[in-house]
């Protein structure tokens, strides 16, 4: 009885170690395929593009680095507060917009269904 308790017991140790290895893997693809989907406003191509906007409206002093630094989130708030956008230092659609980086129906785009195709006649 007690080498089949023991057995069990490394059984049950050796199957929760590979079933914990494939919950770590589906929690890095997980991230991996939300990495792919960042919101636009974290995006560093983004950021650079406000910074850049930002400077050319003379908010920004710094460097361009596409990273949301606290000059960066300052900026925002400045440009915000002078256009009526409540000043939280993040690049919303509507900060987003208001800089001229991104159009008003960019959103609009992405939310359309698929187009039904055309049965033949």
């Amino acid at each position: 009885m007690k080498t089949f308790l023991g057995t069990l017991a490394i059984f049950t140790v050796l199957c929760t170690g590979v079933f914990g290895q494939d919950k770590g893997m589906a929690k890095t693809g997980d991230t991996a395929e939300k990495a792919t989907k960042m919101r636009s406003e974290f995006q560093p191509a983004t950021i650079e593009k406000a910074q850049q906007a930002l400077k050319t409206k003379g908010f920004y002093k710094g460097e361009v680095t596409g990273k949301l630094d606290a000059t960066t989130k300052d900026a925002v708030k400045a440009f915000q507060t002078k256009e009526g956008i409540t000043p939280t230092g993040r690049l919303n659609k509507d900060t987003r917009q208001k800089l001229g980086i991104e159009s008003e129906d960019a959103g609009a785009k992405s939310t359309k269904s698929p187009s039904k195709k055309r049965s033949k006649k």
